[in-house]
């Protein structure tokens, strides 16, 4: 199996190796209906036109919007969410340092994030330094 470093980091390629079945993208996956059903659908999520511009959304203090994000992931870099960040202040803002495009499956990492938005907690590991 080919883990294509150019999309994952180190602890991506882990999970890949550790998770059976684990659907990677190859040419004769794009001919899968699904498969590219849900790839339309991102590109159409991401390039498309939106009636509204998510900087403006009204975000209060008793808002609770947080968004996860790992600072070594290659597909969404974390830059982009860091400018969100700049415009909505009021987010939540929780950077893995390590973390690449598949931390969700990183071992705690759920639990990080259910603890957090169930119990308030913060885990130290998952607080931005926001250096450029």
């Amino acid at each position: 199996m080919f883990y294509y470093p150019v999309y994952f980091n180190s602890h991506d390629v882990e999970v890949l190796k550790r998770t059976t079945g684990f659907p990677m993208l190859t040419k004769d996956k794009l001919r899968e209906r699904n498969v590219f059903d849900t790839l339309r659908d991102d590109f159409v999520a991401c390039f498309g036109q939106w009636n509204f511009e998510p900087a403006d959304l009204n975000i209060t203090e008793e808002s609770s919007v947080h968004i996860w994000h790992g600072k070594e992931d290659k597909v969404v870099p974390f830059q982009l969410q860091r400018c969100i960040l700049q415009k909505q202040p009021l987010i939540n803002y929780h950077e893995i340092p390590q973390g690449g495009h598949l931390i969700v499956h990183y071992d705690g990492t759920c639990d990080a994030i259910l603890r957090s938005l169930l119990l308030g907690e913060e885990h130290k590991m998952y607080k931005p330094v926001l250096d450029s």
